[in-house]
């Protein structure tokens, strides 16, 4: 029998996790790039190391990103705080 209110249960999957912090984020992805880069050891078949290697560089990139974005934060936290404490 199929679901009478689909509408409530996709509600209720979106709504299951809660967002994940920029250090968690950038830990899925090294654990990912490390395990992509683990399947290419040995392997022979080109079209599959085309599509690692790209999985590993669109990663790499996003990685990147994330990372700089975690070191702005870290800059802004430091002057909200010493603006804070002149204001105070």
């Amino acid at each position: 029998m199929p679901n009478p209110d689909p509408w409530k249960a996709r509600q209720g999957k979106r709504q299951r996790g809660r967002p994940l912090e920029l250090a968690e984020v950038l830990a899925i992805l090294s654990d990912a790039i490390r395990k992509t880069e683990a399947l290419l050891d040995g392997e022979e078949d080109r079209d599959f190391i085309l599509r690692c290697t790209h999985a590993i560089s669109q990663a790499c990139g996003q990685y990147s990103r994330l990372m700089a974005d975690g070191e702005l934060e870290a800059r802004l936290a430091v002057l909200e705080a010493a603006v804070r404490g002149k204001v105070a």
